[in-house]
């Protein structure tokens, strides 16, 4: 017993060590050519804004001209359900205004792209959530900062427990922001220059929602989610599994000991990126001086 016991500990501290090795040899990786995806159903809605760009090799720049995936210059074939998308050259992007998209139904989309000489394929599938997501007001009114709390009541779709909300103000900048907030002291406008990004562009989740509860739910913004003088823009969505999974996985792949790893993939053959649907509505307030 006291010699497996040393094999053991052993074992773990071998482990251990290798958990903690967070270098990772990029330069050893083999560079494949991928299809990037930026795709989202929104039921209710027709099917727009579908990006489709491509990866390069490291140390390879970037030619912006390459970047997006098109029709004439890679061959490409979009389809959901078996229905081509048709392309906007102003935008780089696929669409289809005949297609309005459903409730709880599930659509395949299948693509086909020519890069670097090979021909790629990937695919992917989402389910759209159930009828029955709805914000109770979409005009929450004038606020002071720190004043009464803000607060989103919903109605949850049966089977969906993971919703976001996005939290942008509709105008930002040096002149408006909230210097006096609760939350850091001593900000000056270089301070706001240099994590603009992260001052204006908030979220927040609920998940694992008992949808079925036959209850209104409510989510109620925190003083890290307003920065800013203005009118806000709110963005709710009630999300499907591969919106939840692209969500929580993507903005982070490192874990706690330095190692990474990949965001989970929705893609079959030769795809990364994003394919999901989710029903959405657009919530208004204000915060005034």
């Amino acid at each position: 017993m006291k010699t497996i016991n040393i094999i053991a500990l052993v074992l773990s501290s071998i482990i251990f060590m290798e958990c903690g090795r967070s270098g990772v040899n990029i330069n050893a990786a083999a560079y494949e050519p991928k299809i990037a995806v930026d795709g989202y159903l929104y039921p209710g809605e027709t099917i727009k804004n579908f990006l489709l760009t491509r990866n390069f090799a490291l140390g390879v720049p970037i030619n912006a001209n390459s970047l997006y995936l098109t029709p004439s210059g890679n061959n490409v074939t979009i389809t959901i359900n078996g229905v081509p998308l048709n392309f906007d050259q102003q935008t780089n992007t696929y669409y289809n205004s005949q297609i309005t998209v459903d409730y709880n139904k599930t659509y395949t989309l299948e693509v086909s792209a020519s890069i670097d000489g090979q021909n790629l394929q990937t695919s992917s599938t989402t389910t759209t959530p159930q009828k029955g997501f709805a914000v109770l007001n979409n005009n929450l009114g004038q606020f002071t900062y720190d004043g009464a709390p803000i607060t989103v009541n919903f109605k949850a779709s049966p089977g969906t427990d993971f919703y976001v909300f996005s939290i942008v103000p509709d105008t930002a900048s040096t002149s408006n922001f909230i210097y006096n907030n609760v939350l850091r002291s001593n900000i000056d406008s270089s301070d706001v220059v240099n994590n603009f990004n992260e001052y204006k562009f908030r979220d927040g989740i609920l998940d694992n929602i008992n949808s079925y509860a036959g209850i209104d739910f409510s989510f109620t913004l925190q003083a890290q989610d307003i920065w800013f003088y203005s009118s806000y823009t709110i963005i709710a969505y009630a999300g499907d599994t591969n919106f939840k999974d692209y969500f929580m996985t993507a903005p982070s792949v490192e874990e706690f000991d330095g190692n990474f790893h990949e965001p989970i993939q929705i893609f079959n053959g030769d795809g990364i990126g994003v394919f999901a649907s989710a029903i959405r509505y657009t919530v208004k307030f204000s915060i005034n001086q």
